[in-house]
């Protein structure tokens, strides 16, 4: 792609999700999901303005939008302490997110009769979770940094991990390299957590005190993008998803009181939401070509069961994890996108000859229709669930009541609340 086709395609981007996301906003659904059409639009399916060659030079620029989505998610959304102290819950329902889904793919793998290596496959791509389609749907209601959003961050975390580390470990047993080249990839998989907590407790004070004496103007901005990108590149590096390191660098950063300033804040929000991640959910959008979709029996149950695994994952897992009644709902739609990162996933299985094409198909139309109803799902029963504590604090349930008191996100309703009641 040259230069100046880059420039049309960014730019025809940007302006066909802002009227898409307008016209959706006004009809009250996410506006983000405009993006997302705009790619479908302006990718394979339409147009063909843009393909989804992963060297695309579109492409390798709106996975920033990525990056910087997931830091701004751990920066300016979400506690780290907070996060910490939902360890437990977070790891049930991020373990419930990976077993159902995996036993109900293996299942149909089975009964399908598919080979051992495929049936694994597709046990574990239902078990990888689109975090990024539940974080801007948190994120344009509000309601990512409440208990039941930190709860789903941490979850969905848990299950990339797992359900990444178990893809790439994968091709290992069917391609090449066996139980060595497995320990080698799941010990540099701790390793990156391990560089994550040595950085967080010995390198960011002192890193921060360095650029506290800086004179080069932005010098915090740009120290905080640089370390954005080797974080990204590092959880990359060892098979696990880019967001995972730009949360952890994130939420790492936002503990450090001067490198949390508004100024800092204001810069990521507006370079981050003015251009790159309007153009990520562009990118997500133009995986979904639909000249490739073709029905048959597999891939009907696959898309049916599959989807109502994680459904019945992320509202069981919030019972089994103590959670309020009323969210279990948000967590069955917040655990029902799959991955974008999976197409290539998928694609990449096709060409090592571990999968074949029919399972390439039946995960594109889950991911297809998970992505595409997901936000307006999941922005209904959190409406739902936030109504329902509404009228159990104003009918003085105790347990509600503390949750809201203790709750930072609804600060402006307390306060509203407080005025009404006076």
């Amino acid at each position: 792609m040259a230069s100046l086709e880059l420039f049309l395609v960014i730019g025809a981007s940007l302006l066909l999700s802002l009227v898409l996301s307008e016209a959706i906003e006004r009809l009250g659904e996410p506006g983000f999901l405009g993006e997302i059409v705009a790619g479908i639009l302006l990718g394979p399916s339409v147009l063909v303005l843009i393909n989804t060659n992963q060297n695309n030079p579109f492409i390798l620029i709106a996975t920033i939008g990525g990056l910087l989505l997931f830091f701004d998610a751990g920066y300016q959304q979400i506690s780290l302490d907070q996060l910490l102290a939902a360890f437990r819950p977070v790891l049930i329902i991020g373990l419930s997110g990976v077993i159902f889904p995996f036993v109900v793919g293996y299942g149909i793998g089975a009964w399908f009769g598919f080979e051992l290596e495929s049936t694994l496959y597709l046990g574990l791509i239902l078990s990888v979770t689109s975090v990024s389609i539940v974080v801007r749907t948190l994120l344009s209601l509000d309601k990512l940094d409440t208990q039941y959003g930190r709860w789903i961050l941490g979850a969905s975390a848990v299950d990339d991990v797992i359900g990444l580390l178990g893809i790439s470990i994968l091709p290992l047993f069917f391609v090449g390299g066996g139980t060595g080249a497995t320990l080698s990839a799941l010990g540099l998989a701790a390793l990156f957590f391990v560089a994550v907590a040595v950085f967080y407790r010995f390198l960011l004070d002192p890193i921060a005190n360095f650029l506290a004496k800086f004179k080069v103007d932005q010098a915090d901005f740009i120290a905080i993008l640089g370390l954005l990108f080797v974080f990204g590149y590092a959880s990359d590096a060892v098979n696990l998803s880019y967001f995972i390191g730009a949360l952890a660098i994130g939420l790492i950063v936002s503990t450090n009181e001067r490198l949390e300033g508004k100024d800092l804040q204001s810069n990521v929000y507006g370079i981050a939401y003015g251009v790159f991640i309007p153009l990520y959910f562009v990118a997500i959008g133009t995986r979904m070509n639909l000249g490739e979709l073709t029905l048959n029996s597999f891939v009907v149950v696959f898309a049916v069961l599959g989807l109502l695994s994680n459904f019945v994952a992320g509202y069981v897992g919030n019972l089994l994890a103590g959670g309020p009644r009323e969210h279990s709902l948000v967590f069955g739609f917040a655990l029902l996108p799959r991955s974008e990162s999976g197409i290539a996933i998928v694609a990449l299985g096709v060409s090592q000859g571990i999968v074949g094409n029919r399972i390439f198909v039946a995960y594109l139309v889950v991911f297809i229709i998970s992505v595409l109803l997901t936000p307006s799902l999941l922005k209904r029963a959190v409406n739902r669930s936030e109504a329902k504590k509404s009228e159990a604090i104003r009918g003085g349930s105790e347990t509600a009541r503390h949750e809201w008191m203790n709750d930072p996100s609804r600060a402006v309703e307390r306060k509203c609340y407080s005025i009404e009641s006076s």
